[in-house]
């Protein structure tokens, strides 16, 4: 996972942007099979990012339609 991590941080953001497009449908059948399992694991790491970037979850909802 660090390897993956690292290779990630040295993209450009141009690169993070185009990868993170191939990857969010991925994520998003992963979480689909398990909703339960994202609610609890990968929210408490969301809200605090959403937060110090001025966004609230309404925002995100917005954003996303």
């Amino acid at each position: 996972m660090k390897t993956i991590l690292d290779q990630f941080k040295a993209l450009s953001d141009e690169e993070k942007l185009a990868f993170m497009q191939q990857a969010m449908p991925i994520m998003a059948e992963t979480f689909g099979r398990t909703p339960g399992k994202m609610m609890a694991e990968m929210m408490p790491l969301c809200m605090p990012m959403m937060g110090r970037g001025g966004m609230g979850p309404d925002q995100m909802r917005n954003m996303m339609k």
